[in-house]
Parts: C-alpha cells; sequence; structure tokens
C-alpha cells in the first residue's frame, strides 16, 4: 500500500468522522475496545430505549404483550426493509446460531443425505451440524478453504468441486467469524441451485456491516445477528425464508399460533422479553440517522488500515488481499512467529493483553496457526491498533 493511498484512507476517515455527530456508547473508555465482532456495543439511545420498553412492560406486562402487538409489527418492518427482506419471510429469533436451528428442524434429512459446509464454519455453527447430522445418521462435511484466501474465485471453486449428488444443504458464512473473510454468497447460492441444492446463509456479521439486500441473494434461507453491526441489544437475531420454504420454517419454540403464517408463528415463541428485538428497530433508525453508508464506508476503511499496519508491523502473510477486497468492518492477521501459536497459549494471550494492557481482542489458533481478528466502529482509532502493536512488542520481549 502506497504511502499517499494510505494518506488518502486516513483523510476519507477523518472526514467520515467530522460530518457525523456519533453519540457515546455503553463501553468502558478504560478499555481499548477492538472487538466489536463477538457481541457488538450499543450506543446511549439504543441503550435507553430499552431500559424504557423494559419499565413500560413492567408498568403493565398483558398490555404489553397481548395488546400492543404494533410494536412488533412496526420493530419487523422496518428491520426487514433496511435489510432488503420480504416482511411475510422475516422472523425474530434471539441469534443466528438459533435461526440455524429453525432451518435444520425444517429439513427431513435421510440417511444418505450429506450437510456440507466450510472449515472456517463457526465452531457454535458446526456443533449443531454435527448433532443434526448424527440424530439422521447422514454425512457431514467440511470442505477445505486453505489460508491464505487470494480471491473469492477460489472459494467459490472450493464449493464447486465439493457439491455432490449426495449434498442436500449447504451451509455458507456470509463474513467468515474466525477469518473475518467476506464470501462469494451470490454465486455460491447459484451454484447451489443450479444443482438443486438446499442452501441456508449464516449472516451473523453482516447485517451492517454490508450492504445488504436478501432477497436479491436468492438464498433458501438468511439468518443473521442485529446485536453486533447493527448495534442492537443482545438477543436480537432474525430468520428470513424464502417463499417456498416458508410454510415449513417454524421458530425453535413451536407455540399458540402453529400453523397460522409464517410471522404469527415467529412474533409469539412463548413468554419472553421482546424489548431487543423492538429496540433493534432504534438502532436501524440510529444509524440511518448517521447514514449506514458513512458507517460502513469508515469501519472498512479503518479495518483496511489495521490489517495493513499489523502486516507491515510483524512481517506476516496476510490473510486476505491487502486492498481490502474481502473484508468488511474486521481483519484476521498472523501472529508473529515468537508469538503462541496453539489454542491454549492464544487464550492465555488475549487474557494477559486485557489484564495487563486493557485491550480488549480475540486471540486464537486456526488451521494450526495463532492469529488475531481487529474490528473496526466508529468509536475506533487508528491509534487503537498501535497500542495493541506496542503491547505485543512488550510481551514479545
Amino acid at each position: 500500500m502506497s504511502n499517499n493511498l494510505k494518506n488518502a484512507i486516513i483523510d476519507s476517515m477523518n472526514n467520515v468522522l467530522e460530518s457525523i455527530n456519533c453519540d457515546p456508547w455503553m463501553l468502558d473508555p478504560g478499555i481499548t475496545y477492538l472487538n466489536h465482532g463477538s457481541f457488538g456495543a450499543r450506543s446511549l439511545p439504543v441503550f435507553e430505549y430499552q431500559a424504557e420498553l423494559k419499565r413500560v412492560f413492567e408498568a403493565s406486562p398483558v398490555d404489553f404483550l397481548d395488546r400492543q402487538t404494533e410494536l412488533l409489527v412496526s420493530a419487523r418492518t422496518t428491520v426487514s426493509s433496511f435489510l432488503g427482506a420480504d416482511v411475510d419471510g422475516f422472523g425474530f429469533v434471539d441469534n443466528a446460531t438459533t435461526g440455524i436451528g429453525c432451518v435444520l428442524q425444517s429439513i427431513s434429512f435421510e440417511k444418505d443425505d450429506e450437510i456440507l459446509t466450510s472449515n472456517l464454519v463457526y465452531n457454535g455453527v458446526r456443533q449443531l451440524l454435527k448433532r443434526v447430522a448424527s440424530d439422521a445418521r447422514c454425512l457431514y462435511t467440511e470442505c477445505e478453504i486453505e489460508l491464505p484466501v487470494k480471491n473469492q474465485e477460489s472459494i467459490l471453486e472450493v464449493f464447486f468441486n465439493a457439491i455432490s449428488r449426495k449434498t442436500k444443504l449447504v451451509v455458507i458464512d456470509h463474513v467468515s467469524s474466525s477469518s473475518a473473510i467476506v464470501f462469494p454468497v451470490q454465486e455460491i447460492i447459484a451454484l447451489c441451485k443450479e444443482k438443486g441444492v438446499l442452501v441456508v446463509v449464516d449472516g451473523a456479521h453482516a447485517p451492517g456491516m454490508l450492504n445488504l439486500n436478501i432477497d436479491e441473494l436468492d438464498a433458501d434461507w438468511y439468518v443473521g445477528n442485529l446485536h453486533k453491526w447493527v448495534c442492537a441489544p443482545i438477543g436480537a437475531g432474525f430468520v428470513y425464508a424464502s417463499p417456498p420454504q416458508r410454510e415449513k420454517t417454524h421458530p425453535m419454540t413451536v407455540s399458540h399460533w402453529y400453523g397460522q403464517g409464517f410471522t404469527q408463528e415467529f412474533d409469539w415463541q412463548g413468554s419472553k422479553d421482546i424489548s431487543p428485538w423492538l429496540a433493534s428497530a432504534k438502532a436501524v433508525e440510529w444509524g440511518a440517522a448517521i447514514d449506514w453508508s458513512k458507517i460502513r464506508f469508515h469501519n472498512h476503511a479503518l479495518a483496511t488500515r489495521m490489517q495493513h499496519c499489523l502486516v507491515e508491523s510483524w512481517g506476516v502473510e496476510p490473510l486476505s488481499p491487502l486492498n481490502g477486497s474481502m473484508i468488511g468492518s474486521m481483519a484476521t492477521v498472523p501472529l508473529p512467529d515468537s508469538c503462541p501459536q496453539t489454542m491454549a497459549e492464544c487464550s492465555q494471550l488475549q487474557d494477559q493483553l486485557f489484564t495487563q494492557y486493557k485491550i480488549e481482542v480475540p486471540v486464537f489458533e486456526l488451521q494450526g496457526r495463532g492469529y488475531l481478528r481487529v474490528s473496526a466502529q466508529l468509536y475506533s482509532r487508528e491509534d487503537h491498533v498501535k497500542q495493541l502493536q506496542m503491547a505485543i512488542s512488550q510481551i514479545i520481549a
């Protein structure tokens, strides 16, 4: 990356920050927070809106849940519109993994069927897929995506070669959690359609990070989180089902409205706190007031800059192209050779960075090597990654 390009990126990020008014975040200012990708973060207006919803509920619980049903209809309409998803196929769930569970229980697997995903699948989803395959006595397969990844065509080729006559369902990440790589989901979906294979996209990180139009992707199902990059409260996720799949797709908790329509079933999943779902609409509106395109631009530019700084400083090979073409608002970078490389040692390093330096960043082992993943959000600054570099240098020394 040339100095001119570096300076242009920095100037662009600064211009974006100067043009927007950022609300205060609930994060402890004493912590250098480089881990937005794990559980997101809430702005003060979204936090206070949810708190007010809880007060209203406690004042009259029956009225809130039984009579004020238009609140959930309004929230569903706002969020589905933001994501480019048909509102009639959009249902709230607690998180993306729960959404995957809803999809899996709607499919009947036979002994000779195959569930196919990649070796970069989120581990929580991996365990869920293994359990379903074990119960159905069908095949579970992970196709191998080798790191580093040079281009999206190589990912598409891996899936092209892996899909067989036995493949019934393909589960693909939109943004891989561990590698932070953006998958060519539209092309993989088209490939699955061509081969007559069902496909669900795990979009845990995509909403708020990428400019989404779920209807245009044309997957059978799309699940995602709203607590990460949309910055909604924890407990806000969704599952989207395409028109042919809606009648057989049900929430994990089947309750009173079974068989009464997709949105009816998902709107009532037993007695539960629906304030995260309602507040997710507030988070969408909060980002719209700032301008979601500006948020995405800032975060992507800063993540790209962070990736370059760490790769250059540590003399390591980038996991994906340094021009940022395969990442969104996160970047995963190999640790220096002198750093821990096993999962146990990486966990110790992550804890040390927090307890000794007040830096929160995920450190983990992937394909036999140690990595860390940095996230960029409006509260992030380039100085934060420099603090990380200094801390790692001191620990190595």
